[in-house]
């Protein structure tokens, strides 16, 4: 058997390509996002956010991706294939164990790690990389620690509920991956200084009234002032009092559920 190092070396270079940042700056070179700043070097691992091979593939290593909170494994299909996929919680996981990526349901029960359609998947279960839509990829519970309950069915579908308490109604027909997403402990995470915070392509926040007033409306004057009875923002906009949400999504969220 080849030994696992080989695979490192030899396909990590292959599915993985340099990501060069933006500092807030678009193609005039104007900074149109605040507080952003050139960040460390990175590489940007392409993720397979679909995994309908059909397939059984064994975990060759776990690893830490600068892109994205959770962790991420590198898997071995039988046909040859290897992809990167978001790793669910390995507490329970081990290197070298098959795990299933495909809508055919091969066995009752797949392991944790395994992703496949909500319609063969069990009623009150964790589930986590969900796809709105099918055939889309996975777009929700992707960050590390989220996860959602796969509660009940209606029709053609999928009823989760989210930490939120939200209630999601998605295909039965989209993709999901069994258990929760990896790194739970990530919101425990301290900064611990300034540097880090740079290194992560952060910059420093100024308050409104200690800029310029070509810079801010709360800008200018003689010594130390007081916002305004109403800030606003650097581009003119009510920062307090009035309301941010549309009428239609306060409705939804008396409701506590979303159709998608």
């Amino acid at each position: 058997m080849i030994h696992k190092t080989y695979f490192i070396k030899k396909f990590d270079k292959i599915i993985q390509i340099g990501k060069k940042s933006t500092g807030g700056r678009n193609f005039f070179g104007r900074v149109c996002i605040l507080h952003r700043g050139t960040l460390n070097k990175r590489i940007y691992r392409f993720i397979d956010f679909f995994r309908r091979i059909n397939m059984w593939g064994s975990i060759l290593y776990r690893q830490y991706d600068t892109n994205r909170t959770a962790y991420i494994h590198a898997i071995l299909y039988r046909n040859g294939l290897i992809a990167y996929i978001i790793a669910a919680d390995f507490r329970n996981i081990e290197e070298d164990i098959f795990i299933y990526s495909g809508a055919k349901l091969p066995i009752k029960l797949l392991p944790i790690s395994s992703a496949t359609i909500l319609k063969n998947i069990s009623l009150f279960s964790i589930v986590s990389m969900i796809e709105i839509k099918p055939f889309l990829g996975s777009k929700l519970c992707r960050a590390a620690g989220t996860k959602c309950l796969f509660i009940g069915k209606k029709q053609d579908k999928a009823i989760l509920k989210l930490s939120s308490k939200w209630q999601l109604h998605v295909s039965l027909n989209s993709m999901a991956m069994l258990g929760q997403v990896s790194n739970s402990l990530h919101k425990f995470n301290i900064i611990g200084k300034a540097g880090k915070n740079r290194a992560l392509g952060i910059r420093p926040t100024v308050r409104g009234v200690a800029k310029n007033p070509c810079d801010h409306p709360h800008g200018g004057g003689n010594g130390k002032k007081s916002h305004p009875p109403i800030p606003v923002t650097a581009w003119g906009r009510w920062a307090k009092g009035t309301p941010t949400t549309k009428t239609q999504f306060a409705i939804l969220r008396r409701r506590l559920y979303k159709k998608l």
